[in-house]
């Protein structure tokens, strides 16, 4: 029976570097990780709606008033998902395509289709560590506010609060970049400076295409 995506993703959740990362290299597949990133982007637009038809509600919106901006957000969702899969397979294609090129010349041996996995994947991750800090930011604001912090808690309160939060953001992005660099590297059978320095290749590339195309855009209209 074919492995489901969520438990590749789960995988990568709870036992990153035992379970997760040698799984995904040895049995993860593109459409896995596409499902992956479509799933968590589902999760995170559901999550985005119930907070904010949460606070729709606390503002004392009535349920027509409620049902019609729900109705809204879904819509406004489905364009979403959509606009999403196609802008991100085209730039996480165009960028498999390039790193791949370039690992190859470093002594990897690898193809386009194994870096486009590990890409849906990376974005499949990312989107839950920043799920997470949306979660955690969303009660601190409640607890803020619900107990009106903002307006009798001392100001060193709010903020040790702001400051712990943000150290968590760092803590946590510097975790996801961590554990979607090993994950890269364990693909490509490389180092993690060596795959760090051939994604800022991969990066760089279209950056110096279009600002030579920028470039040369302004000249002519000059002209």
């Amino acid at each position: 029976m074919e492995r489901k995506w969520y438990l590749d993703l789960w995988a990568l959740i709870r036992e990153p570097f035992k379970r997760g990362i040698p799984e995904i290299v040895e049995f993860g597949t593109i459409q896995r990780g596409f499902a992956c990133t479509m799933g968590m982007l589902a999760i995170s637009l559901l999550v985005s709606w119930i907070i904010q038809a949460g606070m729709v509600y606390s503002l004392g919106a009535s349920a027509p008033q409620l049902g019609a901006a729900l109705g809204v957000l879904a819509g406004a969702g489905f364009f979403v998902l959509v606009l999403y899969a196609l802008l991100t397979f085209a730039i996480l294609a165009i960028y498999s395509v390039l790193f791949s090129q370039i690992a190859n010349k470093f002594g990897a041996h690898t193809n386009y289709e194994s870096i486009l996995k590990i890409c849906w994947y990376q974005s499949a991750y990312s989107m839950v560590i920043s799920l997470v800090l949306s979660i955690v930011e969303a009660i601190l604001v409640l607890i803020v506010y619900g107990f009106n912090l903002d307006v009798y808690a001392p100001d060193i309160i709010l903020y040790i609060i702001g400051f712990s939060y943000w150290i968590l953001q760092v803590v946590a992005y510097i975790w996801c970049f961590w554990v979607s660099l090993t994950l890269m590297a364990r693909q490509i059978e490389k180092g993690r400076l060596a795959t760090f320095g051939i994604g800022i290749l991969a990066s760089l590339i279209p950056v110096v295409f279009i600002g030579i195309l920028v470039g040369l855009v302004m000249i002519a209209t000059h002209m």
